[in-house]
């Protein structure tokens, strides 16, 4: 991919992403409340909680998926809630997306998966350009063998990396994670956990993980958000967490990690 193809990187003094006072409710259930947080550019935040502690939500409310009850969320300097359709897909186009299932659709091959997202949102790419891209996407993850393969026929750690292939396939400012190592034994968690890892160190990409492996996330993370029914039990780096000394808080973590 050429420079003039790839997307501009953000303003390195305005955050990638950032809640400020964002609540988010389906009917009585109160799911976030008054939440503020914020990623600068290349950092990895791990977003950590029990199940059903709003998780997943946080992520969906980056991309524009759901639209907070209150407060702002912002990303690369746009409020999400301001945008139009026009808005929305060119702040997608910046972002990639891995589901907790790797979401691949069964009826394309791994190689369509990858190219499916360029065709729909990159009409004037040629076909070699789309050719390099997807090819580009899978040696990042070690599937460069395995393009002509069904998802169907890969383990379920094969599947994650082609999930992740098509979340970076677009080259994309930021990367929202859903449970990386779900449904995966330690050791391919583990390599899950090295691709991340590599994109971090290597192409700064900006990344926000939900995850219960704790582990993975000390691994990861600038900075850990916690939620806890609803509300932001705390935020800062591994670091600034541990030097607080806060017995409940370790124990939450450790806990939401098992």
């Amino acid at each position: 991919m050429t420079d003039e193809q790839r997307p501009a990187s953000p303003d390195n003094n305005t955050p990638a992403l950032a809640f400020d006072g964002v609540s988010k409710s389906f009917g009585d259930r109160k799911i976030l409340d008054n939440i503020s947080f914020s990623i600068g550019t290349g950092e990895v935040l791990c977003i950590l909680g029990r199940s059903g502690t709003g998780k997943s939500v946080t992520l969906k409310l980056m991309i524009g998926l759901l639209k907070a009850d209150a407060g702002k969320v912002l990303a690369m300097g746009d409020d999400v809630a301001t945008l139009d359709g026009v808005g929305l897909s060119k702040m997608r186009r910046k972002m990639g997306f891995l589901f907790q299932s790797a979401a691949l659709f069964d009826s394309l091959s791994v190689w369509d998966n990858l190219a499916l997202p360029l065709h729909r949102l990159n009409q004037t790419r040629s076909p070699g350009e789309i050719k390099d891209a997807v090819e580009e996407a899978l040696e990042q993850v070690g599937l460069e063998k395995d393009g002509g393969k069904m998802p169907g026929a890969l383990s379920g750690g094969m599947q994650k990396r082609a999930g992740l292939a098509r979340a970076l396939v677009l080259h994309p400012q930021v990367l929202l994670i859903d449970e990386p190592s779900s449904g995966l034994d330690r050791i391919t968690a583990s390599e899950i956990d090295d691709l991340l890892l590599k994109l971090k160190t290597e192409q700064h990409t900006t990344m926000a993980v939900v995850t219960h492996d704790i582990h993975g996330a000390r691994r990861l993370a600038d900075k850990f958000v916690v939620l806890d029914q609803s509300r932001l039990l705390a935020f800062g780096t591994p670091g600034e967490l541990d030097a607080r000394g806060d017995q409940h808080l370790n124990q939450f973590i450790s806990e939401t990690g098992q």
